[in-house]
């Protein structure tokens, strides 16, 4: 595009052709300047208004975000709940302050930049790692003692097993201990013990009363038998139709299942369970309940592409998982088919190394019931939770879910789909995914809310996304987005609802400039509402193919060009929108422009656009990229239909407010100190008020006919 730029030049050129205006405007209009048509506001000086106000007509008004803090109040009066402002494993919410977030009480070896980073990498062998707990023997805290019995207290009715005592005489006491685990399951009473000594006990145990079986210490005493139940189940330990039995301090090899629950309401703790494929721990059928502790539960050995599930509940079972480890695998923890409650509380669950290029890699797969996380941490996973169907809903609080840091094709922290139900609060999602949490399909519901999206840096090949919606209904408050790869959030489909939520810089890939904003609206509805968006490259917010977008009580500030080229750097930026509403904002140090609307129809109130420096921006018209050099509007309205009323714009190199080939109406607003006031160009024009002030522009205040350079477009280019 090469249209001639307003200049000192042409204005000298368009004065010294109309002698009978040497006084008067040096534009086409020849407007007094003693007498204007666009008078000033009304007795301006009798209303003293306070920083972060504007001057309204009748009334100061407020604009940017509401109800802040006085820690967050910056100079200006506006209100900024910048993340440097609070310590690490805190994030800024406006209305209260710094609030923590992340794994509470988190132990000392796993703390790491202010938030909770457990892993068993920091655990030496014979040791597991637990969130709070630190690394934790897989003896349990009383350890293995002196042999044979170790740190077992005897108790009336404990019947005693040896494999190494050889006298023949066994009759279940400590001095006269049974050597096999099936004669003291003969020999047991109801509320009893077995008390196992150290030793490999090749053979099944099946358990159908309430009773207890107890191992001098994990690390000496292994269950390794094989048993089929009649569905061909093949387990180690099995455990059905019996309420009130237990296992702990041993160690379970798997043949393909480690401890089957059929049907019965079972205590384990302090047991490692350990085995190639299959399953570690299964739970199922109505009325079986798990309760499970201060246990390990890893994945050894096997060959790739064999399926490994840590944990499975199904069929109308129950589960309670407490500070428990759960390694490797396929999945950690699965929920699904009629599965009914799963509270999972100061756990781990950890991939054993990114599954690069596969399906593996699930921390926890829910298919249907409620799972109930808290203070847990999922690491390294492909996926770290994936909520799937009607029947699947999530409760989660103060956890972490971190991806991979290197990122793995196609990952993510947490994937909500297909109608299920979520809700995340005060959690910490980490690592460079796809996305970090990802909406899809009709029906599906999230809540987040205080939480943390950090780090979604994605590799120059693949979008880094920190929220992506594709449908559903997301409602997003009180959260920090942070160093997101090409997009904060992204909206496609459904209905965004974000409140008090911070996004702060957001990169631009080079081949994804069209997709990088802090948030970026595509076809949807969202609401922004008490929103701060920080250092965003090439657009701050940003609406397009049909979307609908409302921005109330939001600060928009320092949108960066796109690094490569120095592209970009637009606070608002709409293209082919169905409706944008901007309201009691601001849009602070921009690039190009402040806010740009083109072929969207817009209403524009109570808003302050500040400070916005000369850009190019590069488009794609039609097909054609298109770069158009030494911008610097504030508000730019292009071939759209334009509501604006009590706007202040200031400081912009160019054009303070622009209307190209755009109507709609002007009121009550204020442009000074920018290269020009107001310009309007193009064949049509909207309605100007009387009460509009142009002032103190370096130029001119007003231009009828002017003919700056405008894109066509306003869709980034690739």
């Amino acid at each position: 595009m090469s249209r001639a730029k307003l200049g000192l030049s042409t204005l000298r050129r368009l004065s010294s052709s109309l002698p009978a205006c040497l006084f008067a405007a040096s534009l086409p209009g020849c407007e007094s300047t003693e007498l204007p048509p666009y008078s000033e506001l009304p007795d301006e000086g009798e209303l003293t208004c306070l920083p972060g106000e504007l001057v309204g007509p009748s009334a100061c008004i407020t604009v940017g975000i509401q109800g802040c803090v006085s820690d967050f109040i910056a100079d200006d009066g506006l209100c900024r709940p910048a993340p440097e402002r609070c310590s690490p494993g805190t994030i800024p919410q406006h209305n209260q302050g710094c609030i923590e977030v992340g794994i509470p009480g988190c132990a000392a070896e796993f703390v790491e930049d202010g938030g909770c980073h457990p892993t068993m990498a920091r655990c030496p062998e014979g040791t597991f790692a637990l969130p709070q707990e630190g690394c934790v023997s897989i003896d349990g805290p009383d350890g293995c003692g002196e042999g044979p019995w170790g740190q077992v207290i005897e108790v009336p009715g404990d019947i005693h097993v040896d494999p190494g005592y050889g006298g023949g005489d066994g009759a279940g006491s400590r001095e006269r201990p049974f050597a096999t685990i099936a004669d003291a399951l003969a020999a047991v009473e109801a509320g009893g013990r077995i008390i196992l000594a150290e030793g490999d006990y090749d053979e099944p145990v099946e358990v159908t009363e309430p009773i207890e079986i107890v191992g001098r210490c994990a690390s000496r005493v292994s269950l390794r038998g094989e048993q089929s139940d009649a569905s061909g189940n093949v387990s180690a330990v099995w455990f059905h139709d019996v309420t009130g039995a237990g296992v702990r301090g041993v160690s379970v090899v798997s043949p393909s299942i480690g401890l089957l629950v059929q049907a019965a309401t079972v205590a384990v703790r302090d047991v490692r369970v350990t085995g190639a494929s299959g399953s570690g721990v299964v739970v199922a059928q109505p009325g079986a309940s798990l309760d499970m502790s201060r246990s390990l539960v890893a994945r050894t050995g096997g060959v790739d592409g064999d399926p490994w599930t840590n944990v499975l509940v199904l069929s109308g079972a129950r589960a309670q998982l407490a500070d428990n480890a759960l390694i490797g695998g396929t999945v950690n923890l699965r929920i699904g088919s009629e599965a009914q409650e799963v509270v999972a509380d100061g756990n781990l669950l950890e991939a054993a190394a990114p599954q690069a290029g596969t399906s593996d890699g699930v921390g926890v797969l829910l298919e249907a019931g409620l799972l109930t996380l808290e203070a847990s941490a999922l690491v390294d996973h492909r996926t770290g939770l994936l909520v799937t169907g009607a029947g699947a809903s999530l409760v989660a609080s103060r956890s972490l879910i971190a991806a991979p840091a290197a990122g793995v094709p196609g990952s993510g922290a947490v994937v909500v789909e297909q109608g299920a139900l979520a809700s995340l609060a005060a959690s910490v999602l980490s690592g460079a995914c796809d996305a970090q949490l990802l909406i899809t399909d009709a029906g599906t519901k999230v809540d987040a809310s205080s939480s943390i999206f950090q780090g979604a840096a994605a590799e120059h090949d693949r979008l880094g996304i920190a929220v992506e919606q594709r449908g559903g209904a997301l409602s997003l408050s009180s959260s920090l987005v942070r160093g997101a790869g090409d997009v904060g959030v992204l909206v496609s489909g459904g209905e965004l609802s974000a409140s008090g939520v911070v996004v702060e810089g957001t990169r631009a890939s080079p081949i994804h400039r069209d997709r990088a904003a802090g948030v970026l609206v595509q076809g949807a509805r969202a609401t922004l509402a008490s929103t701060y968006v920080l250092g965003a490259h090439v657009a701050g917010v940003a609406a397009s193919h049909g979307a609908d977008l409302e921005l109330e009580g939001s600060l928009i500030e320092r949108t960066r060009p796109e690094e490569r080229d120095g592209t970009g750097g637009v606070g608002l930026l709409s293209g082919g929108a169905a409706g944008i509403v901007i309201q009691r904002s601001a849009v602070l140090e921009s690039r190009a422009s402040g806010v740009l609307l083109l072929s969207s129809p817009a209403r524009v109130e109570e808003t302050l656009v500040r400070g916005v420096e000369g850009g190019t921006l590069s488009t794609l018209d039609e097909g054609q990229l298109e770069s158009v050099p030494d911008m610097g509007d504030g508000l730019l309205v292009l071939r759209s239909t334009a509501q604006v009323s009590s706007v202040q714009v200031e400081g912009c190199a160019r054009a303070g407010l622009l209307f190209d080939d755009s109507d709609g109406a002007l009121a009550s607003s204020r442009s000074t100190g920018n290269r020009f006031g107001l310009v309007v160009q193009g064949a049509r024009a909207p309605t100007v008020a009387q009460d509009n002030t142009f002032e103190d522009n370096e130029e001119s205040d007003h231009v009828d006919a002017g003919d700056l350079p405008v894109p066509g477009s306003a869709s980034p280019a690739p």
